[in-house]
């Protein structure tokens, strides 16, 4: 079972109880809830504070810092799971829900201006020397494949060198610029792909994705990135990055580039606050966006339950109008087989009658056997005698009670 709390909720709790008990309630350890709690940025009591304070001595509670950029608001504790995604929500809990639109304490610009604080000069570092760990894993995976081709008497252009011009030796110094000052905010870069390519950043519970490649490549930054573009580029070529947008719609969110008058390292520092602001503003839209979704997923369902309502009562409504026309139906057959029933009477009682005046046509056994008979039929016919024109009073269903007889 899990548990949705607000950062500011998880964090009254912690400093309500100590946390070996604060986890049991939860199914989880102190190590599980600590862990929580780090990745969410609530600090948590010190070691000793609850026996000074069952001693009576003066404790510090230390307060709530601000949410940092990109990172959400509410917390997931559950065992083996301890963070916060829009998970599936069911039919009952959107139609029990409230929606409300989400309210940030802080203006964009004031998020802005605390990570410009945190964010010194970037500067340019050399290679291998003052690599991350990032680059350095691409290095060794390139020197790997550059043996390989070497070595090779078939030798593949897929393990032909790449970061060996100069072209590729100054992206692959300003990406080490960029990761290293990004994990030194705090935050997790990453590369993904041989080439160095899938590039993105981590802004606490966000992902942002951004480019970094020449400008003959901005036409289409998500088509896959193909060795004999990246060869055919040239080393004069210029490089611009680029920010994505992510979500809906998707896009370039910020872009910089070389130009005659600067190159692309003057911007660095601005690129790495950039990145990082863009992951509280992505994390602003998505909320927003998942805030819409649940109007109008609540609203659509009120109108389906409506229409469904609406369709039941029409389906009820035609029930009742069948039952109502088989019960018409079968009461003017009644009435039509209580005719037929008197008729048969009175021709058996004309037939007796007029053998009376003349016996000579059959006999008397004879008579009486087809008279019985006669009026036996009329029985049956008749919906009186048998009771049968009652049963189209009873059941629910069109067809209880009122088929043939």
């Amino acid at each position: 079972m899990s548990h949705t709390f607000t950062r500011r909720e998880l964090y009254e709790l912690v400093w309500s109880e100590p946390m070996k008990t604060l986890s049991g309630r939860f199914g989880l350890s102190d190590v599980g809830l600590a862990k929580a709690c780090r990745k969410a940025n609530i600090p948590r009591p010190p070691r000793g504070y609850w026996a000074k304070l069952r001693a009576g001595k003066r404790v510090l509670q230390v307060a709530l810092p601000d949410r940092g950029p990109g990172m959400a608001n509410k917390v997931e504790i559950a065992k083996g799971r301890n963070h916060y995604y829009h998970r599936s929500c069911s039919k009952e809990e959107i139609l029990n829900s409230n929606p409300q639109p989400p309210v940030f304490e802080d203006d964009i610009e004031d998020v802005a201006s605390r990570v410009r604080k945190t964010v010194r000069r970037v500067p340019v570092l050399r290679i291998p020397d003052r690599a991350h760990h990032h680059i350095q894993r691409l290095l060794d995976e390139y020197e790997a494949r550059r043996q390989k081709q070497l070595q090779s008497r078939y030798p593949s252009s897929w393990d032909k060198p790449l970061f060996a011009d100069r072209f590729e030796k100054r992206r692959l110094r300003i990406l080490n610029a960029i990761i290293t000052a990004l994990a030194k905010a705090g935050m997790k870069p990453y590369i993904r792909g041989q080439d160095g390519r899938e590039l993105g950043v981590q802004v606490n519970d966000t992902t942002v994705c951004y480019t970094l490649d020449a400008t003959s490549q901005k036409s289409d930054p998500y088509a896959p990135c193909r060795r004999s573009a990246i060869e055919t580029r040239g080393p004069s070529n210029k490089l611009r990055c680029a920010i994505e947008r992510g979500g809906y719609p998707s896009g370039t969110r910020l872009s910089w580039e070389d130009t005659d008058k600067e190159k692309l390292e003057s911007h660095l520092t601005d690129i790495v606050v950039k990145m990082i602001v863009s992951g509280e503003r992505q994390y602003r839209e998505y909320q927003q966006r998942h805030y819409e979704w649940l109007v109008e997923r609540k609203t659509n369902l009120i109108e389906e339950i409506r229409r469904q309502k609406e369709e039941a009562e029409q389906r009820e409504r035609e029930r009742l109008a069948a039952l109502e026309k088989a019960r018409v139906d079968r009461l003017l057959r009644d009435a039509q087989a209580l005719r037929q029933a008197e008729e048969i009477r009175a021709y058996v009682a004309t037939v007796r009658a007029r053998w009376e005046v003349n016996r000579s046509s059959v006999s008397e056994d004879q008579l009486n056997s087809w008279s019985r008979w006669a009026l036996n039929q009329a029985d049956q016919i008749d919906p009186m005698r048998s009771g049968q024109f009652a049963n189209c009073m009873e059941g629910t269903d069109a067809t209880d009670g009122c088929g043939e007889s």
